[in-house]
């Protein structure tokens, strides 16, 4: 009884404020169950598992983690999940990727990951336990196991795809790479593995890369121990619910990627492409007056320059100009271009110059009056010279609104800042239409 009580009291101290969770009922008695949801319950374990999961990164990064946090974490997404179920197609819900791994094996990955570094005490206690210290005597291989059964199995077949043929896959889900206890059935067969692999692990089986199938056999086995053994650990409600947890946090990422936010920047984003259309001539000026700062150029830079043919001599010069000598007497003393008698004078290097060449982009990122490190010259072909620039005035300007580029990169933050409005809001009303339980232990008292 004590460990709850001190459980509760930490709760309480960090109680989910009134504004976050509009439809809170104090209702549940058990002591074990903290929060309730549509069918997901959460327990003190669950938010143990998670809170210990999260703890070494937000150490790591400065952060403070709560049990408030963490609470709010998994309602919240329960409520985007139930959400992203009732309104995403089955397409955007499950979408078909034939490159990257299932979202089954991305989950099944996710709970041994979570779950050994929660339970990693026990399960590392019960290894050391069995003979040898390892899985060996869990497991059966099929002595049948070899290159040329593998290649016989499923073998890239000629063509423009590398999926299994029918009769491929009926071969490999009868053919078992081992056996044990572990895996539903008693047995871990070619399919199971070949399922559990990307495209890159995929081609590596069917070009019958023996080493590759059993290395990854035996991590799927090393995870069925852990899931194993921690599902022992765990009440069956528990269990359920950590499944579906898991599942909710992967609806909840593709309820966001409908609404074009956390994508990678470099995958196709429809949605923030749409919104960014809608972004209208007032709001782009607002935007561009409030950011200006940010499509700040330089205009031109007055430029000098001191050229030599070999980088030791080059970044000797540099070290001999910062311990002080003029930039006037290396350009006398060291330069080889034609310009040397002139102090190394390129003039004023202008930005929208049409005929500009490499040394504008570097001048334009100098600081103006310190001399620069020595760059070597792009070309291919030809000598190869290494340039040192001294800056002695910059004048910066403004990309203008009517810039193609500035357009863009403004439309399309002014878009993600106005999709991540309207998730606030859509969290926001389901935090507020929600029907919460939490333990009536937690109720503040007046």
């Amino acid at each position: 009884m004590k460990k709850y009580a001190v459980f509760f009291a930490v709760m309480l101290s960090f109680l989910l404020p009134a504004q976050a969770l509009a439809g809170i009922q104090y209702s549940l008695e058990d002591e074990e169950q903290i929060a309730r949801v549509g069918d997901l319950t959460l327990s003190r374990t669950l938010l143990d598992i998670f809170l210990h999961k999260q703890q070494k990164a937000a150490q790591a990064s400065g952060k403070t983690l709560t049990l408030q946090t963490i609470l709010q974490q998994l309602l919240d997404d329960a409520l985007m999940a139930e959400y992203a179920r009732t309104h995403l197609t089955a397409g955007q819900l499950n979408p078909e990727n034939r490159v990257a791994f299932a979202a089954a094996v991305e989950r099944h990955n996710r709970l041994v990951a979570l779950l050994r570094g929660y339970f990693n005490e026990q399960i590392v206690a019960s290894v050391n336990a069995l003979p040898g210290k390892n899985f060996s005597s869990l497991v059966q291989w099929n002595p049948e196991l070899n290159v040329e059964r593998l290649n016989a199995l499923i073998k890239l077949q000629p063509g423009l795809t590398i999926d299994l043929t029918p009769e491929q896959k009926t071969a490999a889900a009868d053919f078992a790479v081992l056996n044990t206890e572990l895996a539903e059935g008693g047995k871990v067969s070619l399919l199971d593995i070949y399922q559990r692999q990307n495209v890159q692990g995929r081609l590596a089986l069917q070009s019958g890369n023996l080493d590759y199938l059993q290395q990854q056999t035996r991590l799927y086995v090393g995870g069925l121990y852990v899931l194993n053994r921690a599902k022992k650990q765990l009440s069956e409600a528990d269990w359920q619910a950590l499944q579906q947890v898991i599942l909710n946090q992967e609806q909840r990422q593709r309820l966001l990627a409908s609404m074009g936010i956390n994508m990678d920047i470099h995958d196709d984003n429809p949605a923030l492409r749409a919104r960014a259309a809608r972004i209208t001539e007032a709001e782009l000026q607002a935007g561009y007056n409030e950011h200006k700062d940010d499509f700040r150029v330089v205009e031109r830079a007055k430029v000098r320059h001191i050229r030599v043919a070999d980088q030791a001599q080059a970044d000797a010069i540099v070290a001999e100009i910062r311990g002080g000598l003029s930039f006037a007497d290396a350009v006398k003393r060291y330069s080889i271009a034609a310009d040397k008698d002139k102090g190394g004078e390129l003039g004023w290097l202008k930005r929208g110059e049409k005929d500009r060449t490499w040394l504008h982009s570097v001048a334009f990122v100098q600081p103006a009056g310190q001399v620069s490190p020595a760059f070597r010259s792009p070309q291919n072909e030809g000598d190869v010279v290494y340039e040192i620039l001294w800056v002695d005035e910059r004048v910066d300007g403004y990309l203008p609104l009517s810039d193609e580029g500035v357009r863009y990169e403004l439309s399309h933050e002014l878009a993600r800042a106005a999709l991540q409005r309207e998730l606030q809001a859509l969290q926001k009303k389901l935090r507020n239409d929600a029907d919460i339980h939490l333990n009536r232990r937690l109720q503040p008292q007046s």
